[in-house]
């Protein structure tokens, strides 16, 4: 094996290793068992103003007091798609318990290709635009989807990249466990 090839497997076994819930210190509890990041310290969520669909400008300061999922996703995202029912299921469930569910949009198509599959998806949570990709580098977005769990405090509770079934059981006890917070 020449020392190429070595060092190509050597990166992805530490890549792999340090890319495990365990690696986190998230052997235990809600955020693990959906593999969800626990970022370290208490860091705050960076504050935002998007349009959403409806023209409305929404600040994430505006719901402090109540726990946020912000969602990044996008309409060219398949795994995006496959999981919208799952949130819809959950905004549907929480709501009125003090979750409240924001997904970002990072599509470039514009408006009318989001709120056509928002209608299509009959999604009811508010829907907000990134026009211009800075909120996908204030939290550090790679791709879509990427997940966060925001506290009543607007401190940011953890990180979820990739898809989920949101309405899992594993989540359920995540929202619970955030909530009672």
């Amino acid at each position: 094996m020449t020392h190429y090839r070595r060092g190509i497997w050597i990166a992805l076994f530490l890549w792999t290793a340090l890319s495990t819930p365990l690696a986190y210190g998230l052997d235990k509890g809600p955020l693990s068992a959906l593999d969800f990041q626990e970022l370290s310290g208490k860091k705050e969520a960076p504050d935002f103003t998007l349009l959403s669909l409806d023209g409305r400008k929404v600040s994430l300061k505006d719901y402090r007091g109540k726990v946020v999922f912000l969602h990044f996703w996008a309409t060219w995202c398949k795994p995006c798609v496959e999981e919208f029912p799952t949130i819809e299921r959950i905004h549907q469930e929480y709501k009125d318990k003090g979750l409240v569910i924001l997904a970002i949009s990072i599509d470039k198509g514009g408006k009318g290709v989001v709120k056509s599959f928002a209608e299509k998806m009959g999604v009811s949570f508010p829907i907000l635009l990134s026009t211009e990709g800075k909120i996908e580098k204030a939290y550090w977005t790679w791709g879509t989807p990427t997940s966060f769990l925001i506290n009543r405090n607007g401190n940011i509770l953890g990180r979820a990249l990739g898809p989920r079934k949101w309405d899992s059981p594993e989540a359920r006890a995540l929202f619970e466990a955030a909530l009672k917070d």
